[in-house]
């Protein structure tokens, strides 16, 4: 069974127990989010599913300045660099 998991302030806890999913709030919606362990880079790697419905939105990673997460879209796939998991939360949620 999945787990909600928020911080004290609303925002985003990311788990890094691999291959558990977890299910967080972003906005209105509820993600699941899963952590997949080290990428070949060393980089945390976690991949972000539609928790309601069986579909992938995308894969983030943490990098050195900030997360880069690969957004699966209509349009194909949309790369955001560098970017913070509370700009992450406002994007996905809306």
């Amino acid at each position: 069974m999945n787990e909600m998991q928020q911080s004290q302030n609303g925002g985003v806890v990311l788990s890094t127990q691999r291959m558990v999913p977890t299910v967080q709030r972003f906005g209105d919606r509820d993600i699941e989010v899963t952590f997949l362990g080290n990428n070949t880079f060393g980089q945390p790697t976690w991949i972000l599913w539609n928790a309601r419905e069986p579909y992938l939105i995308g894969i983030l990673r943490q990098g050195r300045i900030g997360f880069t997460f690969e957004q699966r879209t209509s349009q194909g796939v949309m790369l955001h660099e560098d970017i913070s998991l509370t700009r992450l939360q406002r994007a996905i949620g809306a």
